[in-house]
């Protein structure tokens, strides 16, 4: 709890120098920052919560200056997963509509929030991303694979008890459905930059997970 805390905490003061960044009104910005955090906490969200959002951030910041439109791209990042329905094939879409709604009532642009929302709807991670952006946002998402083994592991733990209403033979074969997925493309990550990071151990974190999962 202590950690959950500080990670709010840390969040909290990046959320608002973005909002003041964006020149957005500020009664807009705390309503919007209570949707953020209600969502990210749901008490289901054993992985996609503030932690994951925090995870996120390490990484864009390693990344920030390599961006075309960082404050666009930081954005889409706390909405990506701000709609998270186990199974639903639509919390991209969702998110992406969220983001908008979002950025209406602070006042943002129309383009600044298309923008986002095309940036959010990539991490669904069902096709290439079209832009150098895009790109990173997706591979930011995916750089949980990249983990050492048992930080991976502890990963598909959380995920799994998302899932924890699911029957444990259905959660497998579509959990392999997913890894067969992604090991199916030339690459995993779409950047140099997370390619020469965490392609290698990404592949064999799935291909043993693939193995473990099979072999239930």
């Amino acid at each position: 709890m202590v950690f959950l805390q500080s990670v709010s905490m840390i969040l909290g003061g990046r959320w608002y120098s973005l909002a003041t960044l964006l020149a957005c009104k500020t009664s807009a910005a705390n309503k919007i920052h209570t949707l953020i955090w209600d969502g990210y906490q749901q008490f289901f969200r054993c992985y996609h919560g503030l932690n994951h959002l925090a995870d996120c951030f390490i990484h864009f910041d390693e990344i920030r200056h390599r961006l075309a439109q960082p404050a666009v791209a930081e954005y889409a990042l706390w909405f990506h997963d701000i709609v998270c329905v186990p199974n639903s094939q639509s919390n991209e879409y969702m998110s992406a509509a969220v983001a908008a709604y979002a950025a209406e009532q602070m006042g943002l642009p129309t383009a600044f929030a298309g923008q986002a929302a095309k940036l959010i709807l990539l991490t669904s991670h069902q096709e290439l991303a079209d832009s150098e952006d895009g790109k990173y946002l997706a591979d930011i998402d995916l750089s949980v694979f990249g983990r050492e083994w048992n930080g991976f592991l502890d990963y598909e733990h959380q995920i799994r008890a998302e899932y924890g209403h699911v029957p444990d033979l259905d959660y497998r074969q579509g959990r392999l459905q997913v890894i067969e997925g992604f090991l199916s493309k030339d690459s995993i990550y779409q950047t140099d930059y997370f390619r020469d990071r965490y392609e290698s151990i990404a592949k064999r974190n799935l291909q043993a997970l693939g193995k473990q999962l099979a072999s239930q």
